[in-house]
């Protein structure tokens, strides 16, 4: 069954301690892709390049919400980008399946103000390793 997405929420692990982000608008998706390795040889059937699967990347995740100083979640994030340390995250579904990856805070910002408009934050987390379901 097609689920909504509202419910949907990301947690990470720090100093053994998970915490849930908070105040998020969005998880974008966490998108699979690999390297071609260009595997042809001087007798290829057709003249045509043969490839094999390669390493394998998870990606990027970006996270947008609005900015709250005193979330532990988004303070985290903070914590993380300053030290360049991974940490496991997990994003957890309203059906209760989930997906778990280390990554590490490639870029983290605060937003802009402006009349009428409330202060977000964005996050990038440049997984490394593999995605786990569950």
């Amino acid at each position: 069954m097609i689920q909504k997405s509202i419910g949907t929420s990301i947690s990470c692990t720090l100093n053994n301690n998970s915490v849930l982000i908070g105040a998020l608008r969005s998880i974008s998706e966490i998108k699979a892709d690999s390297e071609a390795v260009d595997v042809t040889t001087l007798d290829a059937a057709g003249g045509c390049r043969v490839y094999a699967q390669g390493l394998k990347d998870m990606g990027e995740v970006t996270l947008e919400g609005f900015y709250e100083p005193s979330n532990q979640g988004q303070a985290a994030l903070r914590t993380l980008y300053a030290s360049g340390a991974a940490a496991p995250f997990t994003v957890t579904f309203p059906d209760n399946s989930s997906l778990s990856f280390t990554a590490f805070v490639k870029s983290h910002a605060v937003g802009a103000a402006s009349v009428d408009g409330a202060v977000g934050f964005t996050a990038v987390l440049r997984l490394t390793g593999g995605v786990t379901a569950s």
